[in-house]
């Protein structure tokens, strides 16, 4: 728990830049900001108090995670923002350093060289900061998790319970949230290697290694998350829970986290802006899919940890793939009665989810 602590005061901090920069540009002190005179002022606030109010709620729920007494509160309240949140920083934290070595290596441009919007010291902040925030935000959060439901994350995949008789309508949802997430990560996949399908022109003339980059990351992590949410369905194999979860959750979390996110400006932007011009009706079209892959995960999800947590403890014996050790273990978690923490946790109570990212997020 110490750890967890000290990694959660960790992601405090390391939202501060963020959150400071971004308080300064809606109050109207353009930092870094190379012609502030060209700003539409309200689209410009409006889009910098969105973005801040995202990271200040991963700043919340990263306190949370500091306090003794956070099994507490709803699982949902934590478990939801930070799985869309993960998913957000998980791109930035491979796509970025990957771009970097590129440009160390050859001529692809460098993600923090700075452009004709913003400094470069804004792109040294803005992705610095979210590499250390998704890092030690991620690591907090799977220490809790452990914590929380560490008995089902050492299941085997084939001995998971269907005590509500749900698991053919869980493979028709996730048969379906895998196919569009591989359909999505395929075509992002083909972008990254220089495929032109479905691009605007002016996608094209402002395509850069950054935006490769991005492609192929969010195209792999749809594809292993497509593998991760087909083996859990389908109880495929002896791999424990925490495996294919993993894969699920951050491949999910970040089609939906892009995909929403992306798909939300690209649909209020004007149609005479550089946004609209770049996103062509493909690309829409994936966005789409991403969307709707999340919230079919969401349902999968929803069945997924209400049911097989709520089963482990109302049959603690049922479940003989697990190692001694967890059975060990589990009667007592954190000193407290395990009917009190993941029953709680089942049933929502008691003890216990294209163009550069600082412009797209800057509005």
């Amino acid at each position: 728990m110490l750890l967890r602590r000290r990694l959660a005061w960790a992601a405090v901090l390391a939202c501060s830049p963020y959150l400071v920069l971004k308080l300064l540009w809606v109050v109207g002190i353009d930092v870094g900001v190379v012609h502030p005179d060209e700003l539409n002022r309200a689209q410009w606030a409006a889009a910098n108090a969105l973005t801040f109010g995202m990271d200040a709620i991963a700043a919340a729920i990263a306190y949370t995670l500091t306090r003794p007494r956070e099994t507490r509160i709803r699982a949902w309240l934590i478990t939801l923002p930070l799985w869309v949140a993960s998913g957000l920083l998980v791109v930035i934290m491979l796509a970025v350093p990957l771009s970097l070595l590129g440009a160390a290596v050859g001529d692809a441009g460098n993600p923090f060289a700075g452009d004709d919007f913003l400094r470069p010291w804004v792109y040294a902040i803005v992705y610095g900061g979210f590499i250390v925030e998704g890092a030690v935000l991620i690591g907090a959060f799977g220490l809790y998790v452990r914590e929380r439901w560490g008995a089902l994350l050492r299941t085997r995949v084939r001995a998971l319970p269907d005590p509500a008789g749900t698991r053919d309508a869980q493979r028709f949802l996730g048969t379906a949230a895998a196919v569009l997430l591989g359909v999505a990560g395929v075509l992002r996949m083909t972008w990254a290697l220089g495929s032109e399908l479905g691009m605007s022109g002016r996608w094209i003339a402002d395509r850069n290694a950054t935006g490769r980059w991005m492609d192929g990351v969010q195209g792999g992590l749809a594809l292993i998350g497509a593998v991760g949410l087909i083996v859990l369905v389908y109880r495929v194999g002896g791999a424990r829970v925490r495996g294919p979860l993993a894969m699920a959750w951050f491949g999910a979390g970040s089609a939906f986290g892009w995909g929403g996110w992306m798909g939300l400006i690209s649909a209020g932007a004007a149609p005479d802006s550089t946004l609209a011009e770049r996103t062509s009706a493909l690309l829409h079209l994936v966005y789409t899919a991403e969307m709707i892959t999340g919230v079919l995960a969401l349902t999968i999800g929803w069945f997924f940890l209400t049911e097989c947590a709520h089963s482990f403890v109302a049959n603690p014996t049922a479940h003989p793939d697990r190692t001694d050790r967890t059975a060990q273990r589990e009667p007592i978690i954190q000193g407290r009665p395990a009917e009190h923490t993941v029953a709680g946790t089942a049933s929502g109570r008691g003890a216990r989810p294209g163009g550069s990212v600082v412009e797209s997020s800057a509005g």
